[in-house]
């Protein structure tokens, strides 16, 4: 084996196995192991930016093309999964200016932050404090919509594979509403299906998109799919019994943080269905990068050095990734709790 082969083999083994820990699940968001030891002589690891066009010709080959792929798609996870964070955290911290917490312990951490939120606004609910019971408080939450477009996620699997959308399909895992190659649980207005279809399906998903594809393309599918989703908002209402209120000033608060961080927390928690799903296809992707490293290694050639970089890339945005889904789906769950809609 060729020097660069050697070395693209070497990163790709040790970047890797720490990507495939996170096969079929989505994880609190540890520290990837391995990601700030990079190897002696391990050119450009620990320091190459994520780049997909970065090395040259490397996508020509069929295994180079799901490379890429999912190279974009790690590129298009974190940016996704950083906004969505960062929606939450600022959900947190509307919510807390409301509730009249001080502006330095807003500061810092996200999780910090609705932790501390979180904190007071269930201590408001809890019997005497700002309240006589929860049941003041009425809460009505009717959810954000998200849809998929399968004819996209088909169409980008069907890039990544050098085939035709016609020979790639995907299924709904909720309500398609399009055309249904099988048996459709309803109909719309205009004959297509609306409900669940057994089938291949073609047009909008309210749940992902679930693409016959490859690991690499499959991934890449599902993630424009989870960035592209078109959602409608949610409508929240927040009223209180004046009779049951304990302490006026923190019951107030408490309806005001509601109406103004929940219809952010409550979209997020609608978007988080298609994001999830692609984190963890995304992860078994990775698994099968790992797995096939000594063809990559092959292929690649003159492109080792570089390629090695950007999976090293690759691997240490896993953590980030991983951290921001956690967070966003525990607050959301926190807000869910809050409102008693879990």
């Amino acid at each position: 084996m060729r020097n660069g082969s050697k070395l693209v083999l070497t990163g790709l083994l040790m970047a890797l196995m720490a990507c495939s820990a996170a096969k079929g699940k989505i994880p609190g968001g540890g520290k990837v192991p391995g990601s700030d030891k990079i190897p002696p002589g391990m050119p450009g690891g620990g320091d190459a930016m994520l780049d997909p066009n970065a090395c040259g010709g490397y996508a020509s080959s069929d295994a180079g093309r799901k490379l890429k792929a999912f190279l974009v798609a790690t590129q298009d996870l974190e940016k996704a999964t950083t906004e969505t964070a960062d929606v939450v955290k600022q959900s947190c911290i509307i919510m807390g200016t409301e509730l009249g917490i001080a502006e330095a312990d807003m500061k810092g951490e996200g999780k910090d932050i609705c932790a501390k939120v979180y904190g007071v606004i269930d201590a408001n609910l809890k019997t005497g404090v700002a309240f006589k019971s929860k049941a003041a408080l009425k809460i009505k939450i009717e959810p954000a919509v998200c849809k998929v477009d399968v004819n996209a996620s088909v169409s980008a699997a069907a890039s990544c594979e050098a085939k035709g959308s016609a020979d790639i399909g995907a299924k709904c895992s909720g309500s398609c509403s399009g055309k249904c190659s099988g048996a459709c649980s309803a109909k719309g207005a205009n004959g297509d299906c609306a409900g669940k279809c057994d089938g291949k399906c073609e047009g909008s998903c309210d749940g992902y998109a679930d693409v016959n594809a490859s690991a690499q393309c499959k991934a890449a599918a599902e993630v424009k799919a989870s960035a592209d989703v078109q959602c409608s908002e949610p409508k929240v209402t927040v009223e209180g019994d004046v009779k049951q209120e304990v302490d006026k000033t923190k019951a107030e608060q408490t309806i005001k943080a509601m109406k103004a961080g929940f219809p952010k927390i409550f979209s997020v928690k609608a978007r988080l269905i298609p994001m999830k799903h692609a984190v963890e296809t995304w992860a078994k992707s990775a698994a099968e990068l790992k797995d096939s490293a000594i063809s990559l290694a092959n292929n690649f050639k003159d492109q080792a050095k570089c390629v090695t970089g950007q999976v090293y890339a690759a691997a240490k945005a896993t953590a980030g990734i991983q951290a921001n889904v956690s967070f966003s789906v525990e607050v959301s769950a926190s807000a869910s709790a809050s409102a008693g809609t879990q």
